[in-house]
């Protein structure tokens, strides 16, 4: 376990706890709401990480662990984590909630890219997974007429990817990666946003990005491989809620799971 940073005589002479408990508190408040910047994830060296289901799709990590935004404060003394604790379950009991944020950029193939990429970015983690109540998403694309949504007699490779980033962070939590951050035990909301210039957004078929996510989501909420884990997936176009869905548990899913495992999921 970590130690805390400040001893007793540190505390007396801090000038942060010397300033009125009402400052600290608004503070504590101004970290849950923290935002990164997003990196430009064509130009960064991103670690490369491979689907081990399937040869096709890769997901590239940019940014796969920030450091959470409140973590060096927590780590200070007792009272400050004390404080903070109690500010993380006051938000989180509220209506406003606790949101990570999470950019995701798609890559359609092309000369440079051969295959579909992804690049996950985390742009806001203010707080451990036990306190966080939303995950946002936000989907963009390059070449998105390119994406391959559906193949033959089964998800494409692109649906594959997006369904191991999925079960991997619900697996092992925003690493994407086992051991190496803490899974949440129940999310109330994932939404997704698509950007308004995308320009595949709009058709209904199957194949573009607006038709393929719908359909992706639509099908994790029904078949019940999230059910207890998620409250509800919702899909945002513009700012404008488009579709809501309440994620189904079912009693015995076992042979969906074995299913999905075929096509990148990681069974929890």
């Amino acid at each position: 376990m970590a130690t805390m940073g400040l001893n007793i005589n540190d505390q007396q002479q801090s000038p942060f706890l010397q300033l009125p408990r009402e400052i600290r508190d608004r503070i504590y408040e101004e970290l849950l709401d923290v935002e990164f910047p997003i990196p430009d994830p064509i130009d960064s060296k991103a670690e490369r990480h491979r689907l081990a289901s399937r040869r096709k799709g890769t997901i590239r990590f940019v940014n796969r662990l920030p450091a959470i935004s409140t973590g060096g404060l927590a780590r200070c003394c007792h009272q400050i984590f004390d404080e903070l604790s109690r500010t993380m379950e006051r938000r989180s009991a509220s209506a406003r909630g606790i949101t990570c944020k999470l950019d995701l950029m798609i890559h359609g193939p092309e000369e440079r890219f051969r295959e579909e990429q992804i690049f996950p970015s985390w742009t806001a983690l203010p707080a451990p997974m036990s306190s966080v109540n939303n995950i946002h998403v936000t989907f963009r694309t390059v070449k998105p007429e390119k994406l391959f949504w559906v193949g033959c007699g089964g998800p494409g490779y692109f649906t594959q990817s997006l369904l191991h980033l999925l079960g991997c962070f619900f697996a092992y939590g925003p690493s994407f990666e086992n051991g190496k951050s803490q899974a949440p035990s129940w999310i109330e909301e994932l939404r997704i946003h698509l950007e308004e210039d995308d320009r595949a957004l709009r058709g209904g078929d199957r194949r573009t990005v607006f038709g393929g996510l719908r359909g992706l989501l639509g099908r994790v909420a029904v078949s019940g491989v999230l059910g207890g884990r998620l409250g509800k997936l919702s899909l945002y176009v513009a700012g404008t809620m488009t579709h809501e869905w309440e994620v189904k548990k079912h009693e015995d899913n076992s042979s969906t799971v074995r299913e999905w495992s075929h096509y990148g999921w990681i069974p929890l």
